[in-house]
């Protein structure tokens, strides 16, 4: 349905923009027959919701029992948050231009009702209760969402499009929004010193480094030693990103980012090296497949045919192509994202995203990718890829003010994670895609191994 809305709002009135039919009037999306030929696969995209389905059902669950008593115990922390929902409600338009009072509003905002809302069900996911009006707002506040999707690196290709848990109660695309991204950033600071001088064996203190007026802290809390460029994208280590992105500079950063498909607006700060930055999965989807695709960014296609109903070619992809080909940005050089990729892949081998393996028994293909947690765990993120297909998931509540108080729950690889690795043990377990989980990346050139050391 999310997909589906997408099309309809944003890429169909694009592509149908001055094409009209034989009459000369433009055509019609809705009483006209059009053919809409798709890049999404009918299986991943089953998939991908059963996955989305499975997690956020759990998680869900476990985020309740967290905050067991949330009348006493509340997860936004000041009700301001619940007031300011009260107030953006349609109800409370709805009873404001009826001519209540504001005190009259709020009584009425607290008479039981009954009502359906939605609800994790075996099978279904309505339920019907009687509950006031601003026990809902709270109930709805503390729902979990979340956003997947699935892309062919090689010609950008959506293969799975998931905007969140249920369209009829949550319109809002989280594909497309844009939240903070946590460490899933840091491989555009990473990139960004190959470029520069740095190589995976080159070595940097795990240390407290005060810069400007800027002092980042590990997520761990543990200091002392040293990490190669290597071992600190392997353990998410922030002292490492912070100095790196000090050494590279804020603006070769955030060039590079924008040449990997970052488009939404970026602080000049060095913040930005642990993802203190407003960013789409959609965005971040391209700086993965930048990745993946030897260092070309691959722009996200869902569409590559319109026809009428009689058969007759309105738009085709391949055509158009041929005729005024698409620009290539290669924002890194092959042994560069090679480089990245053999890096990535020690995340999911010994790092912060190895239960993608041991916990959804995906051993036998390669992998590469990174986890993300922001301030307070308030987002969780993860983004992986094959030889393949790029993966990436999101997971929160509508505000950040609402999220889990432990790490260990909050973290990007208990809350976004899963649903990668759910989706992934299906495609292992399907004899169609058995060939493409199993598929290995190709061995680096022998100077890019030296680099290894």
């Amino acid at each position: 349905t999310y997909f589906r809305e997408y099309l309809r709002t944003d890429i169909l009135p694009k592509l149908l923009k001055g094409r009209t039919r034989e009459d000369g009037n433009a055509y019609n999306l809705y009483t006209d027959g059009l053919k809409i030929y798709t890049t999404v696969h009918s299986r991943m995209q089953r998939y991908a919701e059963e996955a989305v389905e499975q997690q956020m059902q759990s998680l869900q669950g476990l985020f309740d029992q967290h905050w067991k008593d949330y009348k006493k115990d509340k997860p936004w922390g000041d009700d301001k948050w619940i007031e300011e929902q009260m107030r953006r409600s349609d109800r409370w338009a709805t009873l404001k231009d009826a001519g209540l009072s504001k005190e009259d509003i709020l009584a009425d905002f607290e008479k039981p009702v009954r009502m359906t809302i939605f609800a994790w069900q075996n099978g279904g996911f309505e339920k019907d209760t009687t509950m006031s009006p601003i026990d809902s707002v709270r109930y709805y506040f503390c729902l979990l969402n979340c956003g997947f999707m699935a892309m062919d690196h090689s010609n950008g290709y959506v293969r799975a499009w998931v905007g969140g848990t249920n369209h009829k109660y949550f319109k809002y695309d989280h594909i497309k929004s844009t939240r903070q991204v946590g460490s899933t950033f840091k491989p555009i600071v990473y990139a960004a010193a190959l470029q520069d001088s740095f190589t995976p064996c080159s070595y940097l203190p795990n240390e407290l480094v005060k810069i400007v007026d800027w002092e980042p802290h590990n997520a761990d809390g543990m200091y002392g030693g040293y990490y190669s460029v290597n071992g600190g994208l392997t353990n998410s280590v922030n002292v490492i990103a912070a100095q790196l992105i000090e050494k590279v500079g804020i603006e070769n950063t955030i060039q590079l980012a924008r040449k990997m498909g970052v488009t939404s607006k970026l602080p000049r700060e060095f913040g930005i090296s642990l993802g203190a930055a407003n960013i789409s999965l959609y965005e971040m989807m391209q700086v993965y497949g930048t990745l993946a695709n030897q260092g070309k960014r691959p722009d996200p296609v869902v569409v590559t045919r319109i026809t009428t109903r009689t058969g007759d070619v309105v738009y085709d992809r391949k055509q158009e192509l041929a005729e005024k080909p698409a620009e290539i940005v290669e924002a890194l050089t092959p042994d560069q994202a090679a480089t990245m990729t053999r890096m990535m892949q020690s995340v999911i081998t010994s790092g912060t995203g190895a239960r993608l393996r041991y916990g959804y028994g995906l051993y036998q293909g390669d992998f590469a990718g990174k986890t993300g947690t922001t301030q307070n765990q308030a987002d969780g993120w993860f983004i992986c890829y094959n030889p393949n297909l790029v993966t990436g998931s999101w997971v929160g509540a509508s505000s950040q003010a609402v999220r889990f108080r432990s790490m260990a729950l909050g973290q990007g690889a208990s809350m976004a994670l899963p649903i990668v690795g759910i989706f992934w043990h299906k495609m292992a377990n399907d004899r169609e895609f058995i060939k493409m989980y199993q598929s290995r990346f190709p061995e680096p050139k022998p100077e890019v191994l030296a680099l290894f050391g």
